[in-house]
């Protein structure tokens, strides 16, 4: 089955997309984990210290004139650095918090904590100074738990930059992809254009690609009839020169012969003699020329068809002919109206010629049939009778052998089917041209 080009450009841009921007969300998500990991670890810590202070040491103390201050190791002070250590997370010093009563006097703070409250003492979030403050009141007692700017920031900062560096970094491999995608997808495009351009002036061979998508087998189908369409028109051009140049050679010679004898003559009978037979010569190579002109146009591609009236046509080539004829009954068809035309016409011709006494036509079902009174054609020469410039040995009239070729060629244009047999009662010729079935 051939491949669409939409189908493998949409399939391999779902593909690199979900490749290369899926590798980047987990990264992505794997970065801002990690640096949530470390605020939740310094929280977590800050918390406990928090409870030891609450639970272990209790606020008696705190009713003394200083207030408890919950300090955090003299190392973790100095450390600089975002990974977690045995004494807890470089991230604590950037928390603080302080417990206060009613008054607003201070019980208990952090190291990281400033002596001055945080904020007023107002339930919810508020935004101080450098600090982003928690309220809370428990009791009779207001706990404020607050974040540093410069702390946010700096998370939100590497959060941000952890989501949207590997995007960058994505697109240019989602580009270059994309691009080998695309030049994948359209190269049966290029090698068509490669193989056109390639092509001598006089060739018209079927192109042939090594694949063959879906959007391009139309025009690679459109293209080849056409080089098809071409070569049959050029090879009939050839047969048609080829037979012209052999048939006609013999009737030009004896036009030539007898013109030198009425240059010759001796005597007006002896001239005049030599005229008829030439001119007789003339309308014999005149018919065998537009016979032959016939059954090149008959082999031509059809054109538009339309729907006709076979007894009209018959008609039109009888009062062509000067031919009286008896017709029984009507057939419509679609068809071509000169090349039909052509066909009633030889039909008729050809019975005239080699038929005695009177002709007659019937028009029944998808059927015309020209029958004729002479002698008939013997059944071994049925088939025969057929080939261009064949004619019965023995035969008596002056024909060029192209009447019945000309009938199969329109047929099998139409889409019909000729047969030859016998007149009624055995005799003479009945000629039958069986169409399809006949247009609504």
């Amino acid at each position: 089955m051939k491949r669409s080009i939409q189908a493998v450009l949409l399939g391999g841009t779902i593909a690199v997309l979900v490749a290369v921007l899926g590798g980047a969300a987990w990264v992505a998500y794997e970065a801002g984990q990690d640096e949530a990991e470390e605020l939740f670890d310094a929280r977590l810590a800050t918390s406990a210290r928090v409870l030891e202070a609450l639970v272990a040491r209790q606020l008696e103390t705190a009713t003394v004139a200083a207030p408890i201050v919950i300090a955090l190791p003299e190392p973790l002070e100095r450390l600089d650095d975002d990974e977690p250590s045995p004494l807890g997370h470089y991230y604590e010093t950037k928390i603080a918090f302080q417990v206060r009563d009613e008054s607003g006097r201070l019980l208990a703070r952090s190291a990281s904590a400033p002596e001055t409250p945080l904020a007023p003492l107002v339930a919810g979030f508020s935004t101080q100074a450098t600090w982003r403050v928690f309220s809370l009141r428990s009791g009779r007692v207001w706990v404020q738990a607050a974040e540093s700017d410069d702390a946010r920031d700096e998370m939100s900062g590497k959060l941000a930059w952890a989501a949207i560096l590997p995007l960058l970094a994505g697109i240019p491999v989602v580009l270059l992809l994309l691009s080998l995608l695309i030049r994948y997808g359209l190269a049966p495009l290029s090698q068509l254009a490669a193989r056109i351009a390639a092509r001598e002036p006089g060739s018209v061979a079927t192109l042939q690609l090594s694949r063959t998508p879906r959007e391009i087998a139309p025009v690679l189908e459109a293209l080849n009839g056409l080089l098809a369409r071409v070569q049959a028109a050029l090879e009939r051009e050839r047969r048609f020169t080829a037979d012209a140049a052999h048939e006609l050679r013999t009737p030009l010679a004896a036009l030539q012969v007898h013109a030198q004898n009425a240059a010759r003559a001796e005597g007006e009978a002896e001239r005049r003699e030599s005229l008829e037979r030439m001119l007789s010569g003339l309308q014999r190579t005149t018919r065998l020329a537009a016979q032959m002109l016939a059954l090149s146009r008959a082999s031509a591609p059809r054109a538009a068809f339309a729907v006709l009236s076979l007894e009209k046509l018959v008609l039109e080539a009888a009062g062509q002919l000067g031919l009286s004829v008896e017709i029984q009954g009507d057939l419509v068809v679609s068809g071509d109206h000169d090349q039909l035309l052509s066909l009633a016409t030889n039909l008729l011709d050809n019975a005239l010629r080699h038929g005695a006494g009177k002709v007659r036509v019937e028009l029944a079902g998808t059927t015309l049939a020209v029958l004729d009174e002479g002698p008939g054609i013997p059944e071994a020469e049925r088939e025969r009778v057929f080939e261009s410039y064949y004619r019965v040995p023995g035969s008596a009239g002056a024909g060029s052998g192209l009447g019945l070729a000309i009938v199969r060629e329109i047929a099998a244009q139409h889409g019909a089917r000729v047969q030859i047999g016998a007149g009624p009662g055995g005799r003479g010729t009945r000629v039958s041209v069986i169409f399809p079935s006949a247009p609504r």
